[in-house]
């Protein structure tokens, strides 16, 4: 239960965290010519998307005090 409290508590500075690393996975991605690495970046940017709505709703679930 403390990894969901944690989860809970510090959702949108874990989100901003993988955003960031999703910024410099792209400027390398735009950096480099493999056209391989372009798609995999784009997968990976559909999965953050995916997992941040499944953890707003669940703090919404926990506590409606997080959604504010």
């Amino acid at each position: 239960m403390q990894i969901l409290s944690y989860l809970v508590d510090n959702h949108r500075a874990l989100f901003e965290i993988a955003m960031a690393a999703h910024a410099v996975a792209m400027l390398v991605v735009n950096l480099t010519p493999s056209p391989k690495d372009n798609e995999a970046v784009g997968a990976a940017g559909v999965a953050m998307r995916q997992f941040y709505r499944a953890l707003e709703i669940l703090a919404g679930i926990v506590s409606p005090l997080a959604k504010r």
